[in-house]
């Protein structure tokens, strides 16, 4: 089998990482509608099988650092995955559907931490290399939303298994030819208790907000595409408003080492969390209008792109190097995983079959909000543990 070199290969499986959700986010509402869940039915469905991003992340970020093989742990994760994703050809009724998603999003919640681990040890830390790399999964993920939203157009909601299917065999080759890296663990760094590193209040400070921003996304994740189709606009059209997002986010992505070196932590936190939640009432009462609802996607670079590369920044530096492995594991359990759950929980609530869209992003603004203001609260220089 050929192997690349180590930046193509993980360029690679970003690309294909991020297409499958380019798939599984936009549209799985529409699958689920397609299948004739009601909102709150899909509100539980989402909650349930985010809520697996909670423990997932955890064991295997621990299975990884006693087994010093991250590449095994994300190879048998994407096997599995796949696997399970079989189960929605079937339409087999309401729980048996939960209970596939469920298991592919366990065994999916394997790959991204280890992934970002890898990269950042590849790299050399280097937050620059790190977001031109991260650039082609959103690459990856743009496309598949532009060919979601056509798809959709012309086969339904049904498209969705078939076409995620394939990358998530792709993804699955690129993690086979992603090339080894040394040991991740350190021998000669002491490694600090997690009851030391949880002590502090700089990282409770700051959980609690990114925990806040990630609620505030479960309404754009789980029914934008609801609340598009409900508006008049066509697939294609949703597509192409995700892809402005996305598009807006590979620039922020490609140009955040540069950022990152410029402004301090915590006034782009507060900055990114704040325009989050601008962007929210935008969508909540200016959605009918396109060039609005169109210019507010724009809003995604911060939202997401600079919000994220100052997550990952901060988990780099503030935990030790021999245990940011389940560092980038608690991160993605209790954030996506906890932050995920609750905000679509939620969402599924106060939706209401689309009568209350509204109230549900204003409701995610005032969340995003709530996070600036713990942002402010952070320190003034970028935290460390050791």
């Amino acid at each position: 089998m050929l192997t690349l070199s180590i930046k193509p290969a993980l360029s690679l499986a970003y690309f294909a990482y991020f297409g499958v959700l380019g798939i599984f986010v936009p549209y799985f509402g529409l699958f689920l509608d397609g299948r004739g869940y009601d909102s709150a039915q899909i509100g539980l469905l989402l909650a349930l099988v985010t809520a697996t991003r909670i423990v997932g992340p955890a064991l295997w970020g621990t299975l990884a650092d006693r087994t010093a093989n991250p590449l095994r742990i994300m190879r048998i994760g994407a096997l599995v995955a796949i696997l399970a994703w079989f189960s929605s050809f079937i339409d087999a009724g309401y729980w048996p559907l939960l209970l596939g998603f469920a298991l592919f999003s366990f065994f999916w919640t394997a790959i991204l931490p280890q992934l970002e681990v890898c990269t950042f040890h590849a790299l050399n830390d280097d937050a620059g290399a790190y977001s031109k790399i991260r650039t082609f999964g959103s690459v990856g993920y743009i496309i598949l939303v532009m060919l979601g939203g056509a798809l959709y157009q012309h086969w339904g909601s049904e498209f969705m298994p078939a076409t995620a299917t394939l990358f998530l065999v792709l993804l699955f080759i690129s993690l086979l030819n992603l090339p080894a890296v040394p040991t991740l663990t350190s021998t000669t760094q002491r490694k600090m208790s997690f009851r030391e590193l949880f002590s502090s209040k700089v990282l409770w400070l700051f959980m609690g907000a990114a925990l806040l921003l990630q609620m505030s996304f479960a309404p754009y994740y789980g029914f934008f595409t609801l609340y598009s189709r409900d508006l008049g606009y066509s697939g294609t059209v949703t597509g192409l408003f995700i892809g402005v997002a996305v598009l807006a986010e590979i620039v922020a992505f490609y140009y955040a080492g540069r950022i990152l070196g410029r402004y301090r932590f915590r006034t782009l936190l507060a900055w990114c969390y704040g325009l989050t939640a601008l962007r929210w009432l935008i969508v909540a009462f200016y959605a009918h209008i396109p060039l609005v609802l169109g210019l507010s996607m724009l809003l995604h670079a911060g939202s997401f792109a600079i919000a994220h590369s100052c997550a990952m920044q901060f988990i780099q530096q503030f935990f030790p190097k021999a245990q940011r492995g389940r560092g980038q594991a608690f991160y993605a359990g209790i954030i996506y995983g906890g932050g995920g759950a609750i905000g679509a929980y939620v969402s599924g609530i106060s939706w209401q079959n689309g009568s209350g869209a509204s109230q549900t992003y204003v409701l995610a603004a005032l969340a995003a909000g709530f996070a600036m203001v713990l942002a402010l609260s952070l320190p003034r220089q970028m935290p460390r543990a050791a």
